[in-house]
């Protein structure tokens, strides 16, 4: 009997012992995907644009090169000796009573329209007694064609200069503004004092200096002249700042390449 109960509990103990199930092993994780980085690319700079070289036009509408070279009235004669520094004849003048150029049309020289002979930017103007009313421009080196920068020796970071005086009125404009080739500049006339000018005419001045200078008001042979203005005067007239050029090759080479 004994033997029996024994039996039934070791039976009834086995059933209730639960199963051990088998531990699933663990899956492995997925390794952490990068995030793709972006490629920043690197903005291309501006390509600079090039400064176009100027053209070449003569200083009066309507007369080539050609033909002005047949109305010099008075030639360049550098100063003579450096204590005679505002002596000679500076530039070219240009005059007539009555054109006579084949095909050439008008009277007088005087009212003839005035023309920037390069394109550049305005460096001076004013009036001055030996001048009258005048304009300087200046032309960069960058805008020079290599003839003519070379004909003046003109270097990197040099400009020309080209003075327009006797005009009949103040020319129109403003320090720094660009002018282009063949832009009007105002009429052939006859201001300034009586002493320096006689008849209308063009007297037409070159010079080469550092790029960028800007005169300001400059006249010397004036008992109201101030003293800055004096020494502008003087700084055109007689300084390194601007090296005088006798401009009759800008003519000739203008006649040259056909203008």
């Amino acid at each position: 009997m004994k033997r029996l109960i024994f039996t039934l509990c070791w039976l009834l103990a086995a059933c209730a012992a639960p199963i051990a199930e088998p531990t699933p092993n663990p899956s492995p994780s997925p390794a952490p995907t990068e995030a793709p980085q972006s490629t920043v690319s690197a903005t291309p700079l501006p390509t600079p644009t090039p400064i176009p070289v100027s053209a070449l036009c003569s200083p009066l509408a309507g007369h080539t090169f050609q033909v002005l070279l047949g109305y010099i009235s008075q030639e360049f004669r550098a100063p003579p000796s450096s204590s005679d520094w505002d002596g000679g004849h500076h530039g070219l003048d240009f005059a007539y009573y009555q054109r006579n150029d084949p095909g050439g049309q008008g009277g007088h020289i005087d009212g003839a329209a005035l023309q920037s002979a390069l394109d550049g930017y305005v460096a001076g103007l004013g009036y001055a007694s030996i001048y009258g009313y005048y304009l300087i421009v200046e032309t960069p080196w960058a805008q020079l064609s290599p003839d003519l920068a070379a004909l003046f020796e003109v270097a990197q970071g040099q400009s020309l200069y080209l003075l327009y005086a006797h005009l009949q009125n103040e020319a129109p404009f403003v320090m720094r503004e660009p002018l282009d080739c063949g832009q009007g500049l105002g009429q052939v006339g006859a201001s300034g004092d009586a002493y320096f000018v006689v008849e209308p005419h063009l007297h037409f001045e070159v010079r080469v200096g550092q790029s960028s200078i800007q005169l300001g008001p400059m006249t010397y042979y004036d008992g109201h002249a101030s003293q800055a203005e004096q020494d502008e005067y003087r700084r055109w007239r007689n300084s390194p700042d601007f090296v005088l050029h006798d401009p009759l090759p800008f003519f000739e080479h203008g006649a040259q390449h056909g203008g």
